[in-house]
C-alpha cells in the first residue's frame, strides 16, 4: 500500500510538471516566422517564341553547312528551334514580414533547340543557349506561412548567349556574347514542411531585349560566327532576331533557420 500511494504521488508530480511546462512553452515560446532566407531550384520545359522559333532546317549536299529557311545561322531569319529546357536557381531574402516581398538573385541556364532527320541516319539541328545572372523581386500577397500560397516575380538578367548548328558534330558556332533582358512569371507554392516546399511555375523570358548588335566582325574562323541579332542594310538580316520563350517548371523551396 505505501508503494501504491508513493506511485500515485510521483504520477501526480509528473502531471503537474508536464502541465506547467506546456503552459510555459505556450507563454514564452510563441510560434516563430519562417526564415527570411530561401533557396529554390527548378527544372522545366521551354518553348521558343518570335524569331527563336523555326522549323525549316536543311543541310547542303556536302553535309557541311546547315541552313535555316535557306540561310546559314549567321544571317537566318530565325533560329530554327522548336523546343527546349531550363534549369534555374534562386536565392531569396524576405524584406517584409511573413515573406510577402522578397529580393531575388538568379543563376540560370536555358537551352532552345531543334533536331531534324538528316542524311545517312544522322540528325541535323540548331541550339541556342543562355547562361543567366539576374536580380529582381518576388511578391507573395498572402505571405509564405500558409500551406498553399501564390507568388509573382520579375527579374532583370544578363544573358551570355551562344549556339551552334550541328550534324554528327558542331558546324557553325556562335561566339558567346552578352545580351540583357528580363524574365517574369508566377508560381504556385505548397509547403511540405516548415523548412521545405515545392512549386509549379510559368515564366516568359526575353533574353536579348537590350544590347542587340548588327555585328559584321569576321572572327578568323569560318565556323565561329558573331551573334548578329540587330538588322542593318549591310549585315544580311532583314529584321531583328529576338530570343524569347515561355517556360513551365517544377521545383523545390528550402528555408534556412
Amino acid at each position: 500500500m505505501p508503494l501504491f500511494k508513493f506511485s500515485i504521488f510521483i504520477l501526480a508530480l509528473l502531471i503537474s510538471f508536464s502541465s506547467m511546462a506546456q503552459v510555459k512553452n505556450k507563454t514564452t515560446k510563441p510560434k516563430t516566422e519562417k526564415s527570411k532566407i530561401e533557396l529554390s531550384f527548378n527544372l522545366g520545359y521551354s518553348y521558343p517564341l518570335l524569331e527563336a522559333h523555326g522549323d525549316k532546317v536543311t543541310i547542303n549536299a556536302a553535309e557541311d553547312q546547315v541552313f535555316i529557311d535557306g540561310k546559314r545561322l549567321l544571317v537566318s531569319d530565325n533560329f530554327g528551334t522548336n523546343t527546349g529546357y531550363s534549369a534555374q536557381t534562386f536565392f531569396k531574402y524576405s524584406f517584409l514580414s511573413k515573406g510577402r516581398a522578397k529580393i531575388l538573385f538568379n543563376l540560370g541556364y536555358n537551352n532552345l533547340h531543334g533536331t531534324y532527320p538528316g542524311p545517312s541516319g544522322y540528325d541535323i539541328g540548331v541550339r541556342i543557349q543562355s547562361f543567366s545572372i539576374g536580380a529582381g523581386a518576388e511578391i507573395n500577397p498572402i505571405g509564405h506561412e500558409k500551406t498553399f500560397y501564390p507568388g509573382v516575380f520579375g527579374l532583370l538578367r544578363a544573358n551570355f548567349v551562344g549556339g551552334e548548328t550541328f550534324h554528327r558534330a558542331g558546324l557553325d558556332f556562335f561566339k558567346v556574347t552578352p545580351r540583357y533582358g528580363y524574365s517574369a512569371g508566377f508560381k504556385l507554392n505548397y509547403n511540405l514542411k516548415r523548412n521545405l516546399g515545392m512549386h509549379l511555375g510559368y515564366s516568359y523570358s526575353y533574353d536579348n531585349l537590350w544590347n542587340k548588335q548588327a555585328d559584321e566582325t569576321v572572327t578568323g574562323d569560318e565556323h565561329v560566327i558573331v551573334l548578329r541579332d540587330k538588322s542593318s542594310t549591310t549585315n544580311g538580316l532583314d529584321s531583328d532576331r529576338r530570343i524569347a520563350y515561355w517556360s513551365l517548371y517544377l521545383g523545390m523551396n528550402f528555408f534556412f533557420n
